[in-house]
């Protein structure tokens, strides 16, 4: 027996590749003892979704070196968000969860809201329209009060 005490304290019975004792815990209810590993019942119970990948925070698979392509993949995820929040809503998620992948989901729409603001400053489009409305409202007021402005 171990310093431990007790039969749910026992060593592991498996062997190691290179030959020696593996001296890993044993899981309970184990006969001959056996850590995870070696019997086969390592991980979470069936069912368990404490520690659940979704994904949002993994890193991107393809190349991010211009604005676009940034916009297009945090667009992606957002849409692959909204999928993953409406299929936890249709499960009857728990509130504290729904929150905070609604907290998470606002997040996201504004960085995208903000860097589709930067690529269009970036790409000179606002201010091309800019220009445009001023060049159109002064032609406007030229016209009505008859002067060339």
């Amino acid at each position: 027996m171990s310093s431990r005490g007790g039969p749910a304290s026992r060593r592991c019975a498996g062997k190691r590749a290179d030959g020696s004792p593996c001296r890993g815990w044993a899981k309970r209810g184990v006969d001959p003892p056996l850590c995870g590993p070696h019997s086969g019942r390592a991980g979470p119970p069936v069912g368990n979704r404490n520690a659940y990948k979704h994904g949002c925070y993994a890193r991107p698979t393809r190349d991010l070196t211009r604005i676009e392509e940034v916009v297009s993949d945090l667009a992606d995820r957002q849409a692959q968000l909204t999928a993953y929040l409406e299929a936890r809503l249709a499960d009857g998620a728990e509130v504290k969860e729904v929150a905070r992948l609604f907290a998470l989901h606002g997040q996201n729409a504004s960085r995208l809201g903000r860097l589709l603001r930067d690529q269009r400053a970036l790409s000179g489009d606002s201010a091309d329209g800019l220009l445009r409305a001023i060049g159109q409202a002064l032609d406007e007021l030229s016209t009505e009060l008859g002067i060339e402005l």
